[in-house]
Parts: structure tokens; sequence; C-alpha cells
């Protein structure tokens, strides 16, 4: 959680759509189509992948990045647009994704790499979405305006609230929507096209198949548990079942594009550079434990209402509540000591008016309220602000809602705004994945006890493992575990 203040525009993307569509070659059917030229595809790329990296953080770990570059770049030079200045980036998220801008900007998550195990397994990853540049199915949307945005909000929350909206998606994150089932397709066969021409064996991402038809099973079943929709990834296999006879059809028959003489063999790498890799929240950007967070860095501690879903990005900090009907949301300014709280908030906000100063043990805490109208509407909505200041650090919390916030709600979370206690920064800290040798004895129970995991040990070891549901290691096995 680093709080930048600038998140993904959704109008800026859709005044780019105006008037620059036009007629372009499909490069991978021949065709001529009605879609963006190449130009405005690679300087929309430049500008969005500029903006992915205001909402996500790069991930800090320069061999994994090298090494995912050197797959793709290797696979984008085999592909229908080898010419194309293709970038990859590793994102330090734990969200299971992978997504590709126009202009050949692809994007994976390091918690999608969590559930692989040898580099083939990523390679079908990356070749899916080069898929999704080299078939222009991007700049297709584009040109249809259906490509509204290139975040999307992974957060409902059913207020009808122009601001509410604007802030459930900003908690979401900029997760690529997918697309229909005829262009994933086509990326899929693709996908596999581009391996097979690196000499990876195609069979290799049906394995692919199960790995992530098992994540989100397994995510589905604890989003339904925890009474919340599931989000996950959209691309590869999302829109098929992992026995569809059509998609292994055609991912067979990307056999005859590999050069069987010279196989790429499974040497361990891609299991040795995950291991250290971080696993679920990343500690630079704060950890969440039930309804509380806890930031080493900033050396903070926030407790959100018992019940509420709280949601962590790289542009703010949140809470839901049960109903999806309110959120308090939080973010973080840099100002100059001593500040003026209520002028600085009057400042910030427009229709700002001051409330009750909130006894807190950080050096101030003001409140106030803010009344905004909805453009869309013309309705008038009201949200509570409260402002705790340390030092040059102002956090920023705000409570919206379909109806105002009841006060003692969003005045206990203000309350709880302090420094972590010495108890506390174990509970700060970052989990990662780490390589063992499995011994003779060993079981997934056994490992999960060592693994440092809240809930669902044994099921996120095994899913990690490609050892879902009920698989188990064998002696000498290398196993994922989490510490």
């Amino acid at each position: 959680m680093l709080f930048p203040k600038t998140a993904i525009r959704i109008a800026l993307l859709a005044s780019l759509l105006l008037g620059l569509q036009g007629c372009a070659t499909d490069p991978v059917t021949g065709r001529t189509g009605f879609a963006m030229s190449e130009n405005w595809e690679i300087n929309a790329g430049k500008k969005y992948h500029q903006e992915i990296l205001k909402q996500y953080q790069v991930y800090d770990d320069p061999e994994l990045q090298r090494y995912l570059n050197d797959i793709g770049q290797r696979m984008a030079k085999k592909s229908h647009r080898p010419d194309l200045p293709f970038t990859f980036t590793l994102l330090d998220s734990p969200d299971v994704n992978a997504f590709a801008l126009p202009g050949g900007f692809v994007y994976i998550t390091r918690g999608i790499m969590a559930y692989m195990n040898k580099e083939s397994h990523l390679a079908g990853v990356v070749g899916h979405e080069i898929g999704h540049v080299t078939g222009r199915h991007g700049a297709e949307r584009a040109a249809q305006q259906q490509l509204a945005t290139v975040a999307s909000a992974a957060v409902a929350v059913g207020t009808g609230s122009g601001e509410l909206l604007q802030a459930s998606q900003m908690l979401g994150g900029a997760l690529m929507s997918g697309y229909g089932r005829k262009q994933e397709l086509e990326s899929d066969r693709l996908g596999a096209e581009y391996i097979a021409q690196n000499n990876y064996a195609p069979d290799d991402m049906i394995e692919v198949i199960g790995l992530l038809k098992n994540q989100e099973l397994f995510g589905r079943e604890k989003a339904r548990a925890e009474g919340r929709e599931y989000q996950g990834y959209h691309g590869l296999f999302s829109t098929h079942p992992k026995n569809d006879t059509r998609l292994q059809g055609v991912i067979k028959a990307a056999e005859k594009f590999r050069d069987t003489s010279k196989p790429v063999p499974d040497d361990g790498r891609f299991l040795r550079l995950t291991n250290g890799m971080a696993f679920g929240e990343s500690e630079s950007q704060g950890i969440t434990r039930g309804n509380k967070f806890y930031h080493k860095d900033l050396n903070l501690y926030v407790e959100f209402p018992e019940g509420w879903r709280v949601q962590n990005s790289t542009s703010v900090l949140g809470a839901i509540s049960p109903d999806g009907s309110q959120l308090i949301k939080m973010e973080m300014d840099q100002v100059a000591p001593p500040v003026d709280a209520p002028r600085y908030l009057s400042a910030k906000y427009q229709g700002f008016v001051q409330g009750p100063r909130v006894d807190t043990s950080e050096d101030q805490a003001v409140s106030g309220t803010r009344t905004v109208r909805d453009p869309k509407s013309g309705r008038e909505q009201r949200s509570r602000i409260s402002m705790v200041t340390r030092g040059n650090q102002a956090f920023i919390i705000t409570g919206l809602g379909k109806s105002e916030l009841p006060s003692q709600t969003f005045f206990d979370t203000t309350k709880s705004v302090r420094k972590l206690r010495p108890n506390e920064l174990k509970l700060a800290e970052g989990r990662n994945i780490r390589l063992v040798t499995a011994k003779r004895g060993d079981t997934i129970a056994s490992l999960a006890r060592q693994s440092n995991l809240d809930s669902y040990a044994e099921a996120q070891i095994r899913l990690i493992n490609d050892l879902y549901p009920s698989g188990e290691p064998t002696p000498g096995q290398l196993i994922k575990i989490v510490e």
C-alpha cells in the first residue's frame, strides 16, 4: 500500500478512442478489419504502461524480471508480429492474473507464478497473452468502443453512487477484463503455436489447465464461504472446462510447429528462481489479517469494523461492509509539519465542513463531512472525512455509502490508527515461498504445519505444488512451502 494519488483515468482512454479507428490488416488471418492503427496501439500502450506502473509495483527481483523478459522476447520473435516492441513486466501483486495491452505490453503477476511449477507453464501463459496482442484483440475492442478502461472494477458496491463506484474501482486495482470465447480460444491456439516454435511441449499448456482450474475451484469455494464474489484470472482457459475437447485439439495441433529433436528440458530453473518469492500480500504494501491492517515500513496499524472485507491496493486501502452498501477508504498524503488539519481538508475537499476532534494516540485527528453531487443522478451524497497526522504523514479516512455511515463505526476506524506495537511487528512481515525436499514420511498436512498460513493451509500447499485436491509428495520431490 504505497498510496499514489493517481488512479487509471477512464475518461482519458475513452477520448482516445474517438476518431482513431480505421481499417487494419489482421497479422494472424490476413483479413482487413475495423481496428486501431499499429501506431495507435504502440502509443496507447506506452501511455497506459505508465498508468499501470502507478497502479502496481514492479516486483523487486531483477533476475526474475530478466527471466520473464527472456522467455517473452523469444516467443515474441516467433510470433506473427516479430517487429512489435514487446515489453514483459512482473507485477508485485498477489492476484492470480495476467493481461496484455495493445502495443505489446504484457504483464504477469507473481500471484499467478506461485501456482506454476516449471518454465513451460510460464511460457504458456505468456504465449496466450502474446496471442491477444498479435490477434489485435485489444485494438478491435477499442475500435468497437468497448475498451472503456484498462482497469476494471473488481469490487461491486451496489449503491448507485458515482463517488462510491470510483472508490471501489480503485480498490479493485488494474485487473484486465477478459475477451469472448472466440478470442480466448484464438489466443490459446496462438499461444500453443508460439511455445511449440520455441520447442516447449504444447501438452504442457494442458497441464496449466489443471493448475489454474484447481486454483479457480478453490478460489470460488473460498469466496462463497466468505460471502464475496470470486475475482480470478480472466485469460488462459478461463472460458473453457479443463476437459474441453476443442481446446485440447487446438493445443495438440500446435505440435507440428515443434522441433522434437531440440526439446526444452525442465532443468528446475523456474522453481529455483521462485524460491524466496513473496506469497500473498507484499510486506512493502502492508499485510491484511482479518479486519486488521499492518504496515511495517509506515509503522502503521489500522482496524476496520468487524466483518468488513478489507481491500488493499497500491492506490488505496479500504473496507466494504458485509452487505456491500458502505465503504471506508484510507489514503496517505505527505505534508509539511506542522499542518493545520481543518484548513488542509477544506483546501483538499470542496464542501468540507469541520466536525469534532477525535482522540487518538497520534499527533492530531480531526473529522468532518463533505457533500458531493452525483453528476449523473443529481443526488447529493454526504460522506464523512477524518484526518490523522503524524509528523509528515497525513492519513485521510473517508466513509461513504448508500446512507451516511454511523458515526461510531467511522470514528472507531479513525481512533484505531496508531503505530505498531512490538508484538505486532511479526504480523507485519510478508510471507515467502521456500523450496524444501520432501523426506520419507512427509505429508501435505505436516508440510502445511511448517507453513506460515492463517487458513486453508493444506489446500494452499497442495495448490501451489499441483497436488490439489488430495495429492501427496513423494520422497525427493521439491515442494513449495510458505514461510
